[in-house]
């Protein structure tokens, strides 16, 4: 499966509401780099994907699978797993963009 780490990037930067020059500062990175990642251009260093974590409390890797992996490849019995973990980071981006309304 190919994993869409740039797709899943801009859906994290559109659900918190911040544009991607704010998105870029908060990264460390140029808005140049994070278009070119949300784009699928350029794939997120391991340092880049550590800092998601720390900013917003993500992992792209497992949010991408979430957001566009294929459930019905998985075993039945970790399908409805899956979906939770959905559900999960859904709910963890509204605590993030909850944290940056308050700031």
């Amino acid at each position: 499966m190919d994993i869409k780490l740039g797709e899943a990037a801009k859906e994290l930067r559109n659900s918190l509401g911040i544009k991607q020059r704010e998105a870029a500062i908060a990264l460390g990175i140029s808005d140049v780099h994070l278009c070119n990642i949300e784009k699928n251009r350029a794939t997120p260093s391991p340092q880049l994907l550590e800092k998601y974590r720390e900013v917003w409390g993500i992992d792209l890797y497992v949010f991408a699978w979430c957001m566009y992996g294929d459930v019905s490849k998985l075993p039945v019995n970790m399908r409805k797993a899956a979906l939770t973990l959905l559900e999960g980071w859904k709910k963890q981006i509204k605590e993030a963009t909850l944290n940056l309304q308050t700031e």
